[in-house]
């Protein structure tokens, strides 16, 4: 199968379009959330796979931004061991694309008796986690039939980014050339994910390294490339890594490394950076067969490794969606490379409904 010819392809590429216009159908229940979330002392948040990841972006950017404690939620406390959580104060947000999450229901659920702010994020208004929370963001995504979310998951990344905007005090103005930009990064991730995808056809395994916002585009990449290309990929945040994992890397070791050229903001640039480095000196010191996704033109050019140069944003908070697209692009050509249909992945459904 030719991946251009695969509903996992069609998708992603819908998501700028789709982007274009999330801001505005979601502009008035964004107002009625700030309004009624003023007093709120922490987010907690449920959801699971690639929900819970963009849960990650929205973790970041909540404390680094508004200063909120945020605590990524475990649905099996209230489902398994009948916990009752205080969520008294909290801003709770249930993050599922179907909308039928059980277990993560039930953490709404918790928090609706608490009289705690709910809002759920879905891509569809009548699921029941849209009925059960106070607030519905929605992804107006359509309907998405290929098993792998990615259209879906980039609207996730985005309503968490208008929250947070929207919480700020924020218009979200700045943001609203997202859709734009990617729509016209298409063809060049497209180009920079060819050879990268032909280099992956033959990997069983490999490690996804990041840190901070882009995080949560590490833990993506490792899903997609698990649940597509059935290569076992461990994801890690890169300060993790340096406790342990990394004695696994060996000469020849594949390892993907997410660098955004910028920072959250202008103060923080310097120290990114150099992190972002540090990963990758230590990678290619070990002798790690290195991929660099990043839209940084000067950063990486001295080391024996990969670079997979793609466009980006003008702060990490928008370079994640790029590096999106590029995760997307790389698991669909590879999964086609290997013969596999990225559509219908063995064992999986489009719905899991965990309790």
């Amino acid at each position: 199968m030719k991946y251009t010819e695969t509903l996992m392809w069609k998708e992603l590429n819908e998501a700028p379009a789709v982007l274009k216009t999330l801001a505005q159908k979601n502009a008035d229940v964004l107002q009625k959330i700030a309004q009624d979330a003023k007093n709120v002392t922490g987010i907690y948040t449920a959801a699971r796979g690639t929900s819970d990841h963009a849960m990650i972006y929205l973790k970041y950017l909540a404390e680094s931004i508004l200063g909120l404690p945020t605590a990524s939620g475990a649905p099996s406390v209230a489902t398994m061991y009948e916990g009752k959580l205080n969520l008294k104060n909290y801003l709770v947000i249930g993050c599922s694309q179907s909308g039928k999450a059980a277990d993560v229901m039930e953490i709404v659920r918790a928090g609706n008796d608490c009289g705690a702010v709910t809002v759920a994020i879905t891509n569809d208004e009548t699921s029941p986690l849209a009925k059960l929370a106070k607030y519905h963001l929605c992804c107006f995504a359509g309907e998405e039939k290929s098993v792998a979310a990615t259209k879906t998951f980039s609207c996730q990344l985005y309503l968490s980014l208008l929250l947070v905007n929207a919480l700020a005090g924020k218009d979200g103005a700045c943001i609203g050339e997202i859709g734009t930009l990617l729509e016209n990064a298409l063809s060049s991730i497209d180009k920079a994910t060819d050879s990268m995808a032909k280099d992956f056809v033959e990997a069983q395994e490999c490690f996804v390294l990041s840190r901070g916002v882009s995080s949560a585009l590490a833990f993506e990449c490792g899903l997609k490339l698990q649940e597509t290309c059935y290569i076992r990929a461990r994801a890690y945040h890169s300060s993790d890594f340096y406790h342990g994992p990394m004695a696994m890397i060996g000469n020849g070791t594949k390892v993907i490394l997410f660098a955004s050229a910028h920072s959250l903001c202008g103060a923080s640039e310097e120290v990114h950076r150099a992190d972002c480095r540090k990963c990758a000196e230590k990678m290619c010191e070990l002798g790690a067969d290195l991929y660099i996704v990043t839209d940084d033109d000067e950063a990486y050019e001295d080391l024996l490794a990969h670079i997979v140069k793609v466009p980006g944003g003008k702060s990490e908070a928008q370079t994640v969606f790029f590096f999106a697209l590029t995760a997307q692009m790389l698991a669909c050509k590879t999964s086609c490379g290997k013969g596999l249909s990225p559509d219908s992945p063995r064992a999986l459904k489009k719905v899991t409904v965990t309790k």
